[in-house]
């Protein structure tokens, strides 16, 4: 894909227009989130808000303003690093992830914890809110991790326009609606991202462009929903999601030329 049309369609992407946005008083936010909650009248208590909690940001539903929001969290768990679904999917000859939808961090944080760099990119300026705060904030994550993981604010896909690295993989994990059929509840964190954000409706040529690019590509999906790229290299599952790996060996080192 040439980098006009990607461009193309990351703006085409990025103007869905998205929920109504107010700021708690008192709380300090970026930029471009105090621009996205300036305008409208309407009530406040049918809007999302964004707070603080325990010193770091978060978004409260409209109708749930008094209790806690939603939030990043680092650590996001207490794993250790051993073995989980996400890390053999990229495998032991992956040095570097790319994961265009760091969303609030937590599968970023897995990835650099078993070792690999990982560069976080969140197109949403709100939710890369929650996660610079968290981030920033964060105790207890030990030095080799916070020296492999960094976190940007933007859309990914750009970067994949320049990047020419062998052993390197890209990671997504696209926001997709819920499922025609009645199933439990997902947790309340994703419940309240799935209300803020707009369904991801542009990841195909994404995957299809970063095939090309890098040496593995893995989406995570739920198991009702098709590839989002027909003919995926093979597929890991996991109790509740999948993750689908795209493996492009030309992009490894030691690859026959």
């Amino acid at each position: 894909m040439e980098a006009e049309s990607l461009e193309t369609e990351v703006a085409a992407s990025t103007d869905a227009p998205s929920p109504r946005l107010v700021v708690a008083g008192g709380v300090d936010v970026p930029p471009s989130v105090a621009e996205r909650a300036q305008g409208g009248e309407a009530d406040e208590a049918a809007a999302f808000l964004l707070g603080a909690s325990e010193g770091v940001l978060d978004l409260r539903p409209p109708g749930e303003h008094a209790r806690p929001g939603v939030r990043a969290v680092f650590p996001p768990d207490r794993g250790g690093a051993g073995p989980n679904p996400l890390v053999r999917a990229f495998g032991p000859r992956i040095v570097a992830v790319h994961d265009l939808t760091a969303g609030l961090g937590g599968d970023a944080y897995r990835l650099a914890r078993a070792g690999y760099r990982v560069e976080g990119f969140e197109r949403d300026p709100v939710v890369f809110a929650l996660l610079e705060s968290a981030w920033r904030a964060a105790r207890g994550v030990p030095t080799e991790i916070a020296e492999r993981l960094s976190f940007r604010e933007g859309d990914g896909r750009l970067a994949l326009e320049s990047l020419d690295a062998l052993d390197h993989g890209v990671y997504l994990d696209p926001m997709y609606p819920p499922p025609k059929r009645a199933s439990a509840k997902p947790r309340r964190e994703l419940q309240v991202l799935r209300s803020w954000l707009a369904p991801d409706t542009d990841t195909r040529p994404i995957v299809e462009t970063a095939r090309a690019r890098v040496a593995r590509v893995v989406v995570k999906r739920p198991h009702h929903a098709d590839p989002i790229v027909p003919g995926p290299s093979h597929t890991i599952e996991s109790k509740l999601v999948r993750f689908d790996v795209y493996v492009n060996p030309a992009r490894l080192s030691g690859a026959d030329a």
